[in-house]
């Protein structure tokens, strides 16, 4: 079942356990993601937030997860720019919603699986698309607002 977050002060111990590193592995999960994204972007511009979030899932890897990052590289480059543009995008054309609103609706309304609309399993996990930020090859999007737009005419 979903988590449903009751009020800003859980969502910003999250942030906090995030930035800490002390986020149980088995506590961070898609859902857990999307929220961290959206307090960046509640706070900095997309690019900012975008770096602060990709400086924080490394440093919870190594220092969080104890991953050896010489030796294994699980962070995904182009999934984390893909969230990061979508969750901005959400937060963008969902203005009237309060942070905690936004918080619970963007969980319901993004599953893991949704870049696999705009990206091919092939590229998507490729060496290249973990490495560096690839754009999609199944869908253009101009803006991230049409990420949100899209999703929209879905639900």
């Amino acid at each position: 079942m979903l988590r449903k977050y009751k009020d800003e002060k859980e969502i910003y111990a999250l942030l906090s356990s995030f930035e800490n590193a002390t986020i149980p592995r088995d506590d961070w999960k898609h859902a857990e993601h999307l929220v961290v994204a959206l307090c960046y972007l509640e706070h900095h511009d997309l690019d900012t937030a975008t770096e602060r979030m990709r400086r924080g899932i490394l440093k919870l890897l190594e220092i969080g997860f104890g991953v050896d990052l010489s030796k294994e590289m699980p962070y995904h480059e182009t999934i984390t720019v893909f969230w990061m543009r979508t969750a901005y995008a959400f937060s963008l054309t969902h203005k009237d919603l309060s942070f905690l609103e936004k918080a619970n609706r963007v969980c319901e309304m993004f599953n893991k699986d949704y870049p696999l609309n705009f990206y091919s399993r092939e590229l998507l996990f490729s060496d290249r698309a973990r490495a560096e930020y690839v754009g999609p090859d199944l869908a253009t999007l101009d803006t991230p607002l049409q990420f949100a737009k899209i999703e929209m005419e879905r639900v």
